[in-house]
């Protein structure tokens, strides 16, 4: 799955000789729907024989559409996949981790077969479930007798169904706090030393960096050891926020986001 990765918006303070303003941090932000690159590798799935494969997924794999576990290695979010095909455009899979359900999705192919429609329940990224939307486009032809969900299917946007990361920030003197609508906060000095990361069971601890008035490096960590780097940047306007995200495996993603209050 696309898995979707969380986006957690961070702050910085404006530097005054005499008084200290508001940061152009402050405020709740709302990540843009993330669109893929259009020249990207698409998705790819295959049902056929009764069994499904996703070989664009990481790790790949292929398993019995029979509604049942199989056991899948390679992934640290899950251990066991099943796959049910619920009717001729419509197939739903769950992973779990030692035998609880991290993940549910529902796959749906449209009437003339061109679009896909993936709506995810995420069950380990916090502390409630998430909910996300994928919207995907096929790419190239149908092939003919092939069952809807096989082929190549580019992805078009995808969405947090509910606005789960909407993220507020807020600065007071050269300290950041940070809660989200996933359960998740923070509260941080900007000169990089560790605080305690809440809410996450992906992360224990947290470190920011200021680089300059209107960008800063986030250190997200788990039992002391760097996972991820996050760095923000605000536009001079106030109102666009720009994420890049590195997870040190050579996974780099970007994406946007608007302040909405």
């Amino acid at each position: 799955m696309r898995t979707l990765q969380p986006l957690l918006l961070g702050i910085a303070f404006f530097l005054a000789t005499t008084a200290f303003a508001a940061s152009p941090f402050d405020g709740t932000w709302r990540p843009d729907p993330e669109r893929a690159d259009p020249n990207g590798k698409p998705d790819e799935y295959v049902l056929s024989g009764g069994n499904y494969q996703c070989r664009s997924c990481t790790p790949a794999y292929a398993i019995p559409a029979d509604g049942q576990d199989h056991p899948v290695t390679g992934s640290s979010t899950y251990d066991s996949l099943s796959v049910k095909i619920v009717d001729n455009r419509t197939i739903s899979r769950v992973a779990k981790k030692s035998g609880k359900t991290v993940a549910e999705t529902r796959a749906t192919v449209s009437a003339d077969g061109n679009s896909l429609l993936e709506q995810q329940t995420l069950f380990f990224m916090g502390p409630k479930p998430i909910e996300l939307t994928s919207k995907s486009t096929r790419v190239g032809q149908q092939r003919a007798g092939d069952p809807a969900i096989s082929g190549q299917w580019r992805r078009v946007e995808s969405d947090l169904t509910n606005h789960d990361e909407d993220t507020t920030l807020h600065v007071a003197g050269q300290t950041i706090t940070m809660t989200d609508r996933m359960g998740r906060s923070f509260e941080a000095k900007l000169d990089g030393t560790d605080a305690p990361y809440k809410g996450s069971p992906e992360f224990t601890s947290v470190s920011i960096k200021l680089i300059n008035p209107n960008t800063l490096e986030e250190s997200d960590k788990n039992g002391g050891k760097v996972v991820k780097i996050c760095t923000w940047s605000v536009d001079a306007d106030g109102k666009t926020m720009h994420a890049r995200f590195d997870d040190l495996h050579g996974r780099i993603q970007k994406q946007t986001g608007h302040k909405i209050s």
